[in-house]
């Protein structure tokens, strides 16, 4: 089935030449253009669209309005805005109900891989409820402590990057958060990073104090949920850390080297997304998350599901890092860190150092509250086929050494 796809904009002349750039994609996608954002609630009123594309800066309903919009009444839409606006305080109003933002002249190969990647996520997720939570999530909360830590650094008379990006880099939802306003346009051209350090020093102090103050976009998570879910916080950080070391073992780029600490970090976002947005079926959040991540595959609430919404985790949380336009390597290890045979990986990645070093921290320290998956274990059959088989023992060896810094 077609793709739809509604692009707004005030602009007769922007809406002909993107019709005409996306000509050849007419095979993929079925495209509408229309020219306020009235007539685009009115055009998605009469049949869903699967991505809307809207202008920033146009008379009556802006962008920003408009999105807000489909995210109340259409939530599984993908919002994406390009736009040419550079007014600080109109880009950061936009940034809670916008996935993406890219700006103008837009490269269209661009465009269209973007596209595609989101719609391609889109279709591994089977759960209409599920795809209208993720595409709902505007932020994540971060664990107190942390939170408090980057607060009192961003408050101090003489703050430092290097310290503020050593918090947010042992912080999967701030990670998650500042990617995705650096990879897309937000504030300024669209960079290509996966460092949280990197992003902290693209975002600079001003625009952190914002997200954290009025935007309320970096949050902490409630007192009384903290403690359940600290041993989340502290799986991933050494996730992190054992794949960056698997990396670097192998001699790897520094880009490589990024990308797997990050995905390591990232790996198991899905559970927060679960616990920030099922919370509200019958139990509260810290009983969720104490008695169903994720040995119970049935969180409450969604016990009809064929399969609990647990094992379906690393789908989740690819889904909202594609929606957040975060570089494909990261997306791919976070969606298939259990079962990376399903990515077919050609040669050592991400996936591969994620894997392996989310089940040698499962192994070091035992049965976590997040208990193993029946997939928890590393695939040797994939390693093989690879020719990484005789390095499981140097890379687990490095991880041992790792974990007793």
């Amino acid at each position: 089935m077609s793709k739809r796809i509604l692009f707004v904009d005030d602009e007769p002349m922007v809406l002909k030449g993107l019709e005409r750039l996306l000509r050849g994609m007419r095979h993929e996608w079925e495209m509408e253009f229309v020219a306020s954002g009235q007539a685009a609630l009115e055009a998605m009123a009469r049949a869903p669209f699967d991505v809307v594309i809207s202008d920033m800066r146009m008379p009556g309903m802006d962008g920003a309005e408009l999105l807000d919009q489909v995210k109340k009444r259409f939530s599984q839409t993908v919002r994406v805005v390009l736009s040419g606006q550079s007014d600080k305080d109109a880009v950061i109003r936009a940034v809670r109900p916008t996935h993406q933002y890219l700006s103008k002249p837009c490269d269209v190969e661009e465009l269209k891989h973007r596209l595609r990647c989101a719609l391609t996520l889109r279709d591994m997720l089977d759960s209409p409820d599920l795809k209208q939570r993720v595409s709902q999530v505007e932020t994540l909360p971060s664990l107190p402590s942390l939170y408090q830590a980057l607060r009192r650094q961003l408050e101090s008379a003489h703050p430092s990057l290097r310290e503020a990006g050593e918090i947010v880099s042992r912080d999967p939802s701030m990670t998650a958060k500042l990617l995705q306003l650096v990879n897309s346009a937000f504030l300024g051209k669209a960079s290509c990073l996966s460092c949280p350090k990197q992003a902290i020093s693209v975002i600079g102090f001003d625009n952190l104090r914002s997200l954290m103050s009025s935007n309320g976009l970096i949050s902490e998570l409630p007192q009384e949920q903290a403690a359940t879910l600290a041993p989340l916080w502290r799986h991933s950080y050494a996730t992190a850390r054992f794949a960056e070391a698997i990396a670097r073992s192998e001699q790897a780029s520094e880009t490589m080297l990024q990308n797997c600490y990050t995905a390591g970090l990232l790996h198991e976002i899905g559970w927060i997304v679960l616990a920030a947005t099922c919370g509200d079926r019958g139990e509260g959040q810290s009983a969720t998350v104490n008695q169903h991540l994720p040995g119970d595959r049935n969180l409450p609430g969604v016990n009809g599901e064929k399969a609990g919404f647990g094992d379906r985790h690393g789908q989740i949380g690819a889904y909202l890092l594609g929606l957040w336009g975060l570089p494909d390597a990261i997306i791919e290890a976070v969606a298939w860190h259990h079962a990376p045979a399903e990515a077919h990986p050609a040669n050592f990645c991400p996936l591969l150092a994620v894997h392996v070093a989310d089940a040698c921290d499962r192994q070091l320290h035992g049965s976590l509250p997040l208990a193993l998956t029946e997939n928890g274990g590393v695939d040797e059959g994939l390693l093989a086929q690879l020719g990484f088989k005789d390095r499981l023992p140097v890379w687990q060896k490095q991880c041992q050494e790792v974990d007793e810094k």
